[in-house]
């Protein structure tokens, strides 16, 4: 759900457009573009490319039948995506940011985190995209061949930032990249990342931090309340109650049975 911290901190904030930010209320934004090209939040749905709707669940982003060159982190979006904060929005030329709340600070604590709460950096842009790691240790993103999370590219620092398991969520500190990292699209050197956080790393790879499966959590940045999908289930199927439709089958096909046999024995005895 979304709290009332974060339905205030949501905004669209424009990359390469000096426009002020687009505050974002819960309901529907209709999003334009302008006379001189520019998108914009316009009060006409009828003029609107895409609509943004804010309700507890997030925010969701609905493009206009027919309308094409919408992006969403670089991948073209036809009909409905679900945002994150962080997330980069590119219409008709114009890069706008989905932001919230200010990342956290580090904490003094060096508390180590809970084993049992441990969390996984899953990617979901970029090279690795859809690959998971786990947070129960210390991971270093970079170039360098000894980094457990290598993204050789030439312009990427050997050693970009550090990950730390943390009491209270994941410690993100830079080890000597050029511009940092953005964390919910806000640039910063150090960070604490909470599940549901994006991290973007030179712009381009992007990792969102995530919980173990039945931990429902609050993303710092949005307020939005989710489960976390990342650690699969591994319990044996045959362990697990049959939904609901499964367990009512077997008597639907013995009334079946039941009806089929009276049917037969009335045409039988009927038929004398």
């Amino acid at each position: 759900m979304l709290d009332c911290r974060g339905v205030e901190a949501l905004r669209l904030r424009f990359q390469n457009r000096p426009h002020a930010d687009l505050a974002l209320s819960p309901g529907v934004h209709a999003l334009g573009i302008d006379r001189s090209g520019d998108a914009v939040l316009v009060h006409e749905l009828d003029e609107a490319v895409a609509q943004l709707c804010v309700d507890r669940r997030g925010v969701w982003l609905q493009v206009r039948a027919g309308v094409r060159g919408l992006h969403v982190n670089g991948r073209p979006v036809r009909r409905m995506a679900m945002l994150r904060v962080g997330d980069a929005i590119y219409v008709n030329g114009v890069e706008l940011m989905l932001l919230g709340n200010e990342p956290l600070p580090v904490p003094r604590s060096t508390a180590q985190g809970n084993s049992e709460a441990r969390m996984v950096l899953r990617g979901v842009g970029g090279l690795h995209h859809g690959r998971a790691y786990s947070l129960d240790q210390p991971r270093v993103v970079g170039r360098a061949a000894d980094c457990d999370i290598r993204i050789n590219e030439p312009a990427f620092a050997e050693h970009h930032a550090r990950l730390e398991p943390h009491a209270d969520g994941v410690v993100l500190r830079d080890a000597g990249s050029a511009d940092g990292s953005l964390v919910n699209g806000v640039a910063v050197r150090d960070a604490l990342l909470r599940p549901g956080d994006q991290v973007v790393f030179d712009l381009q790879h992007r990792f969102v931090i995530e919980a173990p499966v039945g931990r429902a959590t609050t993303s710092h940045a949005s307020g939005v309340v989710r489960p976390d999908p990342v650690v699969s289930d591994t319990r044996d199927e045959g362990t697990r109650p049959l939904p609901r439709p499964m367990r009512r089958m077997p008597w639907l096909l013995l009334a079946a049975l039941l009806m089929a046999a009276v049917l037969s024995l009335l045409l039988l005895y009927g038929a004398r």
